[in-house]
């Protein structure tokens, strides 16, 4: 089977990768999608689609006053709740340098999500953030996969579903590609002429690679 060419192969068709191959695409590179479900959106149209972040139109327009650093402390508040209710006895482990830049990006992230088309209502308020910050995705957190789908068609992207990426293509020290492999088996080789992005998805389901890059403790949640 011949091999696919683009630019730029996203590994990954939830919402990072979606995001990932628009942000591409209006950049004029050539992007195509590998995705291992039969269709795209991933955990992020079955999520709650709730999105919290400050300094949004709507904060503004109910003259809401928030902050990043606002938000920054209240997630540390939310942490300790779940860290206390779900997970007592383990060590509250909380990446800082992510959380900034989750609270720092998360309203011109949510910002260019309605630019692609997603409306959300709110925002409301929910303990222990201290300020209504929560939007909520309407009608639903499918939303996200329609939309974005729709940007994604319309800027040419190429889409390849029921594609499980098995291994990394090398050219000496540099990611040159994919293969993946269908449900029937065949092999199909995807080669990137400017980059790979892996969008597939965290690790929290990985025992062996959280006892490998974080704690051994938190192997088994």
């Amino acid at each position: 089977m011949a091999a696919l060419e683009a630019d730029i192969i996203v590994v990954g068709g939830g919402g990072a990768g979606l995001a990932a191959a628009i942000e591409a695409a209006i950049q004029g590179c050539s992007v195509a999608i590998v995705e291992k479900n039969p269709v795209l959106g991933g955990s992020t149209i079955m999520s709650v689609g709730s999105f919290a972040a400050t300094g949004t139109v709507h904060q503004h327009r109910k003259g809401i006053i928030d902050s990043p650093q606002d938000h920054f402390e209240d997630l540390g508040l939310l942490n300790e709740h779940e860290m206390q209710s779900r997970w007592s006895g383990y060590q509250n482990v909380d990446n800082l340098e992510l959380r900034r830049i989750l609270v720092e990006n998360a309203g011109e992230t949510l910002a260019w999500l309605e630019s692609m088309g997603v409306r959300f209502f709110g925002p409301v308020l929910e303990p222990p953030h201290r300020k209504p910050r929560m939007h909520n995705v309407l009608p639903n957190s499918r939303a996200y996969g329609y939309w974005l789908l729709r940007r994604v068609r319309r800027l040419g992207v190429s889409i390849r579903t029921e594609h499980r990426v098995r291994s990394l293509l090398r050219d000496g020290n540099r990611v040159a590609g994919v293969e993946a492999e269908t449900n029937d088996g065949c092999r199909q080789q995807f080669i990137a002429h400017a980059g790979v992005i892996l969008a597939c998805g965290d690790w929290s389901s990985g025992r062996e690679m959280k006892r490998c890059y974080a704690r051994a403790e938190l192997a088994d949640i």
